[in-house]
């Protein structure tokens, strides 16, 4: 992540009156313990039109003023870098014509195609339907092999490139295609695959390809292996803390959540990014300008295949009421490194459209689109810092703040 991070850079708070019930109950989570501080963000024609923050950034400082969480706070987005990263360098380098989403991974990764994956394709990692495992702990099997046989393994370039050959040599765990079934281990093919097409690391190619080109001084991976190294030095004054993890002994500030992000080194296509509310909205609003023809960073043809896979690719008018007829489109949780609002992530009670689209990750951060409205709605928080199993509050807490936002639009 840039130095530029810790630049003391607030900006100001924007609370129309109207936004005032929101900001209520955001100050209610904040008191009821569904997460110590957050920041959220409305924007809507690519301007923000809410913007303000709540709490503080630890449990551990007894609400002193001087660690009140500000609109620049920056939070370790976990998921979220599957939808706003990883995808997004996917269209971009699908609009240079670098790859197809119907070609198989072992094209592009010649020892993946072992053990019946040398089908899978780029969709289907994209849409979690590509047969890979859900999860698979190296973090544990490279911790063991620190302690042991391999000590400096950890967070180094030869743990990522364990967890790259395990993965080629994994078995299926269904036929490819036949389902859908969440797969951070296909976001981490992505990783790879994004590494091999553009010969810069992960970390490195969302600098050159979307950080720079939106000036994005906010947002980037923590690599762990410069900070072991010395290279580089934490500056976390602005980054909320997750978690205090038993395993690693301390409070996570700056050092991402996800265990197999961090045993790799802080950099992977499934998590690892840190960010700022104002950034990601920048990154979404991009998006949705592509949406509508008018953005700079993806074609809109790219776009509406990514976020309504199925229906006709090329744009033409009356596309939204195309993919509204089409039932089976919107039904379908998994889009191309994005989600539609749908029972199963519990966002069918949030108010939005059938045809929103966003993400909700483990840490208690969430991004959710009307595509069609221009609108975007980006919700950060700490809500893992209190405890790993406020999971519960923050899951029926996201579709109940964004229903109270959308029912404003």
């Amino acid at each position: 992540m840039e130095s530029s991070v810790a630049e003391n850079i607030t900006p100001e708070a924007i609370e129309p009156k109207e936004y005032l019930k929101v900001s209520e109950i955001m100050e209610r989570a904040c008191e009821d313990g569904v997460f110590p501080g957050a920041v959220l963000l409305v924007g809507r024609g690519g301007e923000v039109e809410y913007l303000k923050s709540f709490g503080v950034f630890s449990l551990e400082t007894d609400g002193d003023s001087a660690d009140r969480l500000p609109c620049s706070a920056v939070f370790d987005i976990d998921t979220l870098t599957q939808a706003v990263i990883t995808s997004v360098l996917i269209m971009i380098l699908l609009d240079k014509g670098n790859l197809r989403l119907n070609e198989r991974v072992s094209r592009y990764v010649q020892t993946f195609g072992v053990h019946g994956k040398s089908e899978i394709t780029i969709e289907q990692l994209l849409d979690h339907s590509s047969g890979l495992m859900g999860h698979y702990p190296f973090y544990q099997e490279l911790y063991e092999l620190d302690k042991t046989s391999r000590p400096g393994m950890i967070a180094s370039s030869s743990a990522k490139e364990y967890v790259y050959n395990f993965i080629h040599r994994a078995q299926l765990k269904y036929r490819p295609g036949s389902k859908h079934s969440y797969s951070e281990i296909g976001y981490i093919v992505l990783g790879e695959i994004i590494e091999l097409l553009t010969g810069y690391s992960l970390d490195r190619a969302a600098v050159k390809y979307l950080f720079k080109p939106l000036k994005l001084r906010d947002t980037g991976f923590v690599d762990l292996g410069l900070l072991k190294r010395g290279t580089v030095s934490a500056i976390p004054e602005r980054i909320a803390p997750t978690v205090a993890c038993s395993w690693r002994k301390r409070t996570l500030r700056g050092e991402v959540h996800n265990e197999n992000a961090w045993a790799m080194g802080g950099i992977s296509g499934h998590a690892g990014c840190f960010s700022t509310a104002l950034d990601v909205h920048s990154i979404v609003s991009h998006l949705i300008a592509s949406y509508h023809g008018k953005g700079v960073l993806v074609s809109e043809e790219t776009i509406k295949r990514f976020w309504y896979p199925g229906m006709p690719a090329y744009p033409s008018r009356g596309f939204s009421e195309r993919v509204r007829s089409e039932h089976g489109v919107l039904s379908v949780r998994w889009r191309y490194g994005w989600e539609g609002a749908v029972k199963e992530n519990g966002m069918d009670s949030s108010g939005l459209s059938s045809m929103a689209v966003g993400h909700n990750s483990g840490t208690g951060c969430s991004v959710w689109i009307e595509p069609e409205a221009g609108v975007d709605i980006v919700l950060l928080t700490n809500s893992l810092h209190s405890s790993r199993s406020n999971n519960k509050k923050i899951a029926s807490f996201v579709p109940m703040i964004v229903r109270e936002v959308a029912s404003m639009l």
